[in-house]
């Protein structure tokens, strides 16, 4: 039976584990404390703490882990155990940095600001220990009903600062999990994707619709960025790991919900 080891079983690492124990795999999944252990264990995965010490060289390991700053510790903290056969890791197009404009792929370059200078360090770390058993996911920004966007704007009730015309590159948290899933399981994946649903609104769009849902009073914005809106290519990710997104509209995104503070 093949083994899949998941390091971060929260929201979209525990979608992730139940998608491979469907398939048949055996999960075994690694969180910061035991706050999930019991629904994890209902779903049949064996539930730990703590980081693996216990790879095989067969084994599927997703790293699921939130911020640039966590992953480098976990991948120094596996530097010295061998890859196992397939390791996919999140991260984020927050490695586009703020001010990405234009057509944005797989080889786009990472941005200038500090956030993304430190996922694609991340990115380094992680390729250095991987190698070529190493896929790479970008995220756009994850949603459902009680996170994302959507749901900082109930809670905060005032639009966050920012350019009306800048790109939310969004995904949800099922779609999200079904290319993580896939990915490591393909026999042959690219070594890095890009994980976003278009097409993805303009921040002025979303928080217009997001404000009048909530009635809230209408944002006004910081001074535009210029030129033409970030576009992302997802031909690779649709190719490979998602043809068919079960949340193919933003507009999904716009559904409150109730807060979750889980780890």
């Amino acid at each position: 039976m093949a083994r899949t080891v998941i390091l971060g079983a929260g929201e979209l690492g525990g979608r992730v584990a139940r998608i491979r124990v469907k398939a048949g795999d055996a999960v075994v999944a690694h969180t910061r404390s035991t706050v999930r252990h019991p629904a994890l264990i209902a779903d049949g995965v064996e539930a730990r703490t703590g980081v693996p010490d216990d790879l095989r060289p067969d084994d599927r390991l997703l790293i699921a882990l939130p911020g640039a700053d966590r992953q480098t510790m976990a991948v120094a903290a596996l530097r010295n155990r061998p890859a196992p056969a397939r390791v996919v890791f999140i991260s984020s197009t927050g490695y586009y940095g703020p001010k990405v404009r234009g057509d944005v792929d797989e080889q786009t370059p990472p941005g200038e600001s500090d956030r993304a200078q430190r996922n694609a360090a991340a990115e380094r770390a992680f390729r250095a220990w991987a190698g070529e058993q190493g896929v790479i996911l970008r995220l756009g920004g994850l949603y459902r009903p009680g996170r994302g966007p959507m749901s900082a704007l109930a809670k905060s009730r005032r639009v966050p600062p920012g350019p009306p015309d800048k790109t939310l590159a969004l995904i949800h948290y099922d779609d999200a999990a079904t290319a993580a899933a896939a990915a490591l399981a393909h026999r042959d994946p690219q070594p890095v994707y890009l994980g976003v649903t278009p097409p993805c609104p303009l921040r002025r769009d979303f928080y217009l619709a997001a404000s009048v849902i909530l009635g809230l009073d209408l944002p006004g914005f910081d001074h535009a960025l210029g030129g033409p809106p970030a576009v992302y290519d997802v031909r690779r990710l649709r190719s490979d790991l998602l043809a068919e997104p079960a949340h193919a509209r933003w507009q999904g995104a716009l559904v409150p919900g109730p807060a979750d503070d889980k780890e």
